[in-house]
């Protein structure tokens, strides 16, 4: 017989010899288990009502939603209308000009009072200088009037011995007279320059108009130059400054050996005796034919003429003609013509 077994567990004891101490400690610590027969029946849900089914919450499509969403979307917490975190709107200060009319104004008219200030300011400033200025020319006028005069003249350092600084007056008359020759030496190179160039224009207008008459004008000229013909400084003025300039320039290039001759007699001539030049070489050129007059009808008769004629002189020496020498005649009898015409020295 096996031996009993004695556990107290909740304030009740209970002894056994039919299990173990261990195995009665798991029966009494193992859950009741229920009993089907004299159990309680549970209560049932409570059914929802129509109102309460019209209460819920509704998905994207219409649908009911669970209880369980519907239940949380009534928990759900509603959004803040009115955030901590936006900053409050600012208070418009009145105290400003563009918020207080009366402000703007009273600026408006201080700015203009400074203004007018300004100006009241300069406008002084400018009379004092204009009365500075007065005051200077007048000194001026009176210290260029009491200053010795040159007359153009470079001064000398005796017509200021009567001066307060005589070395003084003499260096500043002297650097004015100085400043007056170099400002009239380039105002003379400028008008000469000028000068030149109107001339060159006139000269080119004049070859360019007059070319047209000579087919072949280009063609001599580019001869001319392959040559290497070349002028003296006084005939060079003197085709510029003729209004047969075209004519000059073909009659030279086609006479190379006349024109050879002429620019060595006349390299050492001045260029102030370009317009006895000019007329030497406009002698030249061919005499062109007169038209005969127009008339009604037959043409017009030539004037006969009542002269009586020349006395032959008895036992003289044959007349010599003053006529220059024609287009027949060689270079040479040109310049020995020409040479006596002009009384070059050392010419028969």
């Amino acid at each position: 017989m096996a031996e009993s077994v004695t556990v107290d567990h909740g304030g009740v004891t209970i002894t056994t010899n039919t299990m173990s101490e261990a195995d009665l400690r798991t029966e009494m610590e193992a859950p009741a288990t229920p009993d089907p027969v004299n159990a309680t029946p549970l209560e049932p849900p409570p059914s929802e009502t129509p109102a309460q089914a019209a209460q819920r919450a509704r998905d994207e499509k219409g649908r009911f939603a669970p209880k369980t969403e519907a239940a949380a979307a009534e928990t759900r917490p509603e959004p803040d209308q009115n955030p901590t975190d936006t900053p409050p709107a600012r208070r418009r200060d009145d105290s400003l000009p563009r918020h207080n009319p009366i402000a703007r104004m009273q600026q408006a008219l201080a700015q203009k009072a400074e203004a007018e200030r300004r100006a009241q300011a300069l406008e002084a400033e400018l009379v004092r200088i204009q009365q500075a200025n007065a005051a200077y020319d007048g000194k001026f006028q009176e210290n260029a009037a009491a200053r010795p005069a040159t007359n153009g003249q470079e001064p000398q350092f005796e017509q200021f011995a009567n001066e307060a600084d005589p070395y003084t007056s003499y260096l500043q008359a002297w650097t004015r007279w100085d400043h007056a020759q170099q400002f009239a030496q380039a105002r003379a190179e400028w008008d000469a320059e000028q000068t030149q160039k109107s001339r060159a224009q006139t000269f080119q207008s004049r070859l360019n108009a007059d070319k047209v008459q000579y087919p072949d004008f280009d063609q001599v000229l580019t001869q001319a130059d392959t040559l290497g013909l070349q002028v003296s400084a006084v005939m060079q003025e003197a085709i510029a400054d003729s209004p047969k300039a075209a004519d000059l320039v073909y009659y030279l290039a086609t006479h190379p050996e006349e024109c050879l001759q002429l620019a060595e007699e006349s390299v050492s001539t001045p260029v102030t005796a370009a317009p006895v030049m000019r007329r030497l070489l406009e002698s030249h050129l061919a005499p062109r034919a007169a038209a005969p007059p127009v008339g009604s009808g037959a043409a017009a008769r030539a004037p006969v003429s009542t002269a009586k004629p020349p006395v032959t002189p008895v036992g003289s020496s044959p007349v010599v003609s003053d006529e220059p020498p024609g287009e027949a005649a060689s270079a040479a009898e040109h310049a020995r013509y020409w040479n006596r015409r002009l009384k070059v020295p050392g010419s028969k």
